[in-house]
């Protein structure tokens, strides 16, 4: 097969995965909403990091599962961001962002050479991961000039000065 071939069903896999996913894990829970949101995004995410987006593409794809009527469509994003400093687990230098733009539940979309702070959920494939949106967490993914305050709660953690214990997160701050 083709790496253009493999690319593509790489891809549409990916989305199919993405998009189940998606639907069966897109709820906040309400406690978590009591809970610091920083901490529930830390521990709910599979990785943290900073990055900023090298290049972005999207494809339109349509995809009728065997045996089915009915066609599944897919607008999907796929980013390269290369990361810069990593909060929880080891990321690679760079890894590639993928939203399905058609999922109803909020997929978190990249915009071309801006930077980030990604709470990020590992997908299937090697090195591919989405990041958390505002519909489906207390703690999505921000750009990195409005993370200021999430970043001096990541700090203060990799120093050891306030670490988050995901198995006693503390709750949410009143304003």
């Amino acid at each position: 097969m083709k790496q253009t071939n493999r690319s593509i069903v790489a891809t549409g896999l990916a989305c199919l995965a993405l998009s189940q996913q998606a639907f069966a894990a897109c709820e906040i829970a309400e406690e978590s909403k009591q809970l610091d949101p920083v901490e529930v995004g830390f521990c709910k995410a599979d990785a943290v990091f900073t990055g900023k987006v090298q290049q972005r593409l999207e494809t339109i794809r349509a995809f009728r599962p065997e045996g089915e009527e009915t066609t599944k469509h897919f607008r999907i994003q796929q980013s390269t961001v290369g990361v810069v400093k990593s909060y929880k687990d080891k990321v690679p230098a760079k890894v590639l962002m993928i939203a399905d733009l058609y999922d109803k539940q909020g997929a978190f979309s990249f915009e071309p050479e801006k930077e980030y702070l990604v709470f990020a959920k590992k997908l299937p494939a090697e090195n591919e991961y989405a990041g958390a949106s505002a519909a489906c967490s207390v703690q999505p993914t921000l750009l990195l000039v409005e993370a200021s305050k999430v970043l001096e709660q990541l700090e203060q953690h990799k120093k050891g000065r306030k670490k988050i214990d995901c198995k006693n997160i503390r709750p949410k701050a009143q304003a």
